[in-house]
C-alpha cells in the first residue's frame, strides 16, 4: 500500500475505533478463512495513522487506519472521523473476499440499524445524546468502481449488480441489523488488487444536522491523502 522502510513498528493489536456509543471493529475473510483480528505487523505513520498487515500464502492484506480532519459537508463544525482503507494484493488465486464492520457494546438506550444513502451502505446507532455512523460503498458504487477498474479488478463489473434491487445478490453490501455491514466480493486472480474504504464518524444527536452520517460518505482517494499526509 505504501513503503514501510521509514516507518516505526507499533504493537500488534486489533484495529478498533472507540466511539461514544461503542466500539467499531473490522474483519476480513479470504474465501472461507477469516484472518485473525491481530495483524502480523503494525507500522505507525508520522501523523499517527497506522498500517496493519497480514501475510497469507495467497495475498498480502493491508489496513490503513486513522483519524482524519475533513471539513464538514455543510460548512459547519467538523466531527470526529476515522477512515479505514483495506487493500488485498493477491499472490495467487483468492476465493471470494469479505470485508465486515460492526459497532458493538453500545448502551441499552441506543437504537439504530441500516441507514443507506445514494451510493452509500451505512448503519447509524444513536441515543438522546450521540449518533454514530459507519459506512462504505454500496453495491451500486462497487459496480461503478469495478467498471472503472482502478480500485478493484475490472472483470468484477461482469458479476456486480449495477443498480439497487430487493432480490438477494451474490455480491455486494448486506446488513446484519442492527450494526453490521458485510461486503461480499468476487475472488482475485494472481497480481490483482482490491481496495475499499470504510469510515466511522460521530456527532451530537441532531435530526436537522446528521453530521456523522454525511461524514462517512468519503471517497477513498480523499481518505488516503489525509491518512498519509506528513503534517508539513
Amino acid at each position: 500500500m505504501l513503503p514501510t522502510d521509514h516507518l516505526t513498528q507499533a504493537d500488534r493489536r486489533p484495529a478498533v475505533i472507540d466511539t461514544p456509543l461503542g466500539i467499531v471493529g473490522f474483519s476480513v475473510a479470504l474465501g472461507s478463512e477469516v484472518l485473525p483480528p491481530g495483524p502480523d505487523t503494525v507500522w505507525r505513520l508520522p501523523n499517527g495513522s497506522q498500517l496493519h498487515r497480514w501475510g497469507h500464502p495467497s495475498a498480502t492484506v493491508d489496513l490503513l487506519i486513522g483519524s482524519i480532519d475533513v471539513p464538514a459537508w455543510d460548512g459547519g463544525a467538523a466531527v470526529p472521523l476515522w477512515a479505514a482503507i483495506w487493500q488485498v494484493q493477491a499472490h495467487g488465486p483468492v476465493a471470494d473476499l469479505d470485508f465486515s464492520v460492526a459497532l458493538t457494546d453500545f448502551p441499552a438506550d441506543a437504537v439504530g440499524g441500516p441507514d443507506p444513502g445514494e451510493c452509500l451502505a451505512a448503519v447509524t446507532i444513536e441515543n438522546d445524546h450521540f449518533m454514530v455512523s459507519v459506512g462504505g460503498p454500496d453495491t451500486e458504487l462497487l459496480a461503478m468502481q469495478a467498471a472503472d477498474g482502478r480500485l478493484m479488478p475490472g472483470d468484477w463489473a461482469d458479476v456486480m449488480p449495477t443498480y439497487p434491487t430487493d432480490a438477494p445478490a451474490e455480491y455486494g453490501a448486506s446488513y446484519d441489523p442492527p450494526s453490521r455491514i458485510t461486503w461480499h466480493l468476487p475472488g482475485l486472480a494472481r497480481t490483482e488488487v482490491a481496495r475499499m474504504c470504510i469510515a466511522t464518524a460521530w456527532s451530537p444527536r441532531d435530526d436537522d444536522r446528521p453530521a456523522a452520517w454525511f461524514a462517512v460518505d468519503i471517497p477513498l482517494d480523499t481518505a488516503y491523502l489525509h491518512l498519509t499526509h506528513d503534517g508539513a
